[in-house]
């Protein structure tokens, strides 16, 4: 099993045997001298029963790899993942600049902290830790931009758990010799959010600097992004093979993947051909979730050849948060910037809609305040974002139409709150409360009648209120009748799926219900 790199020139090539991973045949990285192979991530598309010129397919599991595939990803874009960083092989960038250097990937956790694999660090046969002074730390997306910068290594910490021949606890800390306080740094998966984030279905984000070429080598200078679905555990450790949109992959047995140290991953494209990580960047960030609900929830650590039957295998950071935590490299901490909010008048209430700031601070709580500036009375109301998401909403009720009202929020958790937002002007109106639709009973003919539940018009009379019905995910199409007596008759229907809901209108608003799926039959 060949682990997804290419290691510093200083630490000498390597290779398992027996049933253990094996990593990939030494090869020239870039035209550089750099030719001992470590870890790796390439992204681009590749399908699986082809190999590159004058190389062997997809080795079976346990035996010696096949040469470096490549897989198919998006080029990145500055302030994409600002946390992703490059490891330099230092005495390299000293002669050839950043791009020739590269051989890893890693990613900024605290200012001081960035979190790689530990195969990017230690040395397979003597199990000797490549010296600090050996290694840079990029900042930048563009590998040939002169305005990458570079930051010296004082410490590397591999895993006292990692076991080079089985690449179980595959992570290690490298520590910054001065903070680096000015780019947004990604929080590790903590094991009490595992299971919100570790669903298997679960869509995630990997990228690096890898090999992008599927007849040679040939390396971007800007990072590549894949997108992977999270593989079940039955399929990392457990055997079972595994089909993605009608992609069928093969599993890991026990004696190939530790489920407890280990997750796998891959992705299709559209035209089904499989989306990997390989040669290029081990250690580089597998990430969950957006914006301040964004987690490091994998390190690429290994594969069964590149975009092969088998998905890639990445180290799970939960099992290694105690070991980050003690490097200092899983710190936790408050929200530091506040929360954007978009309030949204009612009748008797504001709706607010909060979204967490990027700042890399856990968001337990969003709360948001009313305040009457007459009478000083303050109303709350309280929303918990979802796990993996960086957004909710709360309604403040009991609120007095046609009063202005002061609205602010604030994000927190156990740790602390962020500041108070802006004070946002909102006046609750009497818009309406669309009714629900009950039923729907098809007549025949492309005719479909609609029982629905009153709408109410808070005091102001209503200037509309009707059934809506149109096509998923188009303009066009579109049906709607009046509701009279709580029916509403639509024709002219196709036989097709419609979206339907009732609208209710009056000189304050309109309001909308939920929707429901109704397909038409002749």
């Amino acid at each position: 099993r060949p682990a997804r790199g290419i290691s510093p020139g200083n630490i000498d090539p390597m290779v398992h045997g027996g049933g253990s991973p094996t990593y990939r045949d030494p090869v020239t990285r870039r035209g550089s001298a750099l030719t001992s192979l470590l870890c790796a991530l390439a992204l681009t598309a590749l399908t699986v029963s082809i190999a590159p010129s004058g190389q062997a397919q997809p080795a079976a599991v346990g035996s010696p790899a096949a040469a470096p595939r490549v897989i198919n990803g998006d080029t990145g874009v500055a302030g994409q993942f600002p946390y992703l960083v490059p490891l330099l092989d230092a005495r390299t960038y000293a002669k050839e600049g950043a791009f020739q250097a590269q051989f890893c990937g890693g990613t900024l956790t605290t200012p001081t902290t960035v979190v790689t694999a530990a195969h990017c660090v230690v040395a397979e046969e003597s199990g000797e830790v490549t010296d600090p002074s050996d290694i840079l730390i990029g900042f930048g997306h563009d590998l040939k931009s002169p305005g990458l910068r570079v930051v010296a290594v004082s410490a590397v910490t591999p895993s006292p758990a990692y076991q080079r021949r089985s690449a179980i606890n595959d992570v290690a800390v490298l520590t910054l010799a001065e903070p680096v306080t000015d780019v947004p740094t990604l929080l590790p998966l903590s094991p009490e959010e595992a299971a919100a984030y570790l669903t298997p279905g679960a869509v995630l984000q990997v990228a690096g600097w890898g090999n992008v070429s599927t007849d040679g080598r040939q390396f971007p200078a800007i990072f590549k992004v894949g997108n992977l679905v999270l593989f079940p555990d039955s399929t990392c450790g457990g055997g079972e093979s595994f089909v993605l949109n009608g992609v069928k992959f093969l599993g890991f047995g026990p004696g190939d993947a530790d489920v407890a140290s280990m997750l796998c991953a891959a992705g299709t494209t559209a035209a089904g051909k499989r989306v990997d990580s390989c040669q290029g960047d081990s250690g580089g960030p597998v990430i969950a979730g957006t914006g301040a609900a964004a987690r490091l929830i994998g390190i690429v650590s290994w594969g069964e050849a590149c975009a092969s039957d088998y998905p890639g295998v990445y180290t799970r950071v939960p099992a290694e948060y105690s070991f980050l935590a003690e490097q200092g490299a899983a710190t936790a901490k408050p929200p530091t910037v506040a929360p954007a909010i978009t309030v949204t008048p009612a009748s008797g209430a504001i709706d607010v809609s909060f979204t967490a700031a990027a700042d890399g601070g856990v968001v337990a709580t969003f709360a948001a305040t009313a305040l009457d500036p007459v009478t000083g009375v303050a109303t709350n109301c309280f929303a918990t974002p979802a796990p993996g998401k960086s957004t909710a909403t709360c309604s403040i009720v009991g609120l007095a139409n046609g009063t202005a009202y002061q609205v602010t929020g604030f994000s927190g958790s156990p740790l602390g709150n962020s500041p108070v937002t802006a004070a946002v002007a909102a006046t609750p109106v009497p818009v309406p409360v669309a009714g629900d639709i009950r039923r729907a009973k098809m007549l025949g003919g492309g005719k479909v009648r609609f029982t629905v539940t009153a709408s109410q018009d808070n005091g102001a009379a209503l200037t509309a209120n009707r059934v809506v019905c149109q096509v998923p995910r188009s303009d066009r199409g579109v049906k709607a009748g009046a509701i009279t007596d709580g029916v509403a008759n639509l024709t002219g229907m196709r036989a097709i799926k419609y979206v339907c809901f009732v609208q209710a209108a009056n000189e304050f608003g309109t309001d909308s219900s939920d929707a429901v799926i109704v397909k038409v039959r002749r």
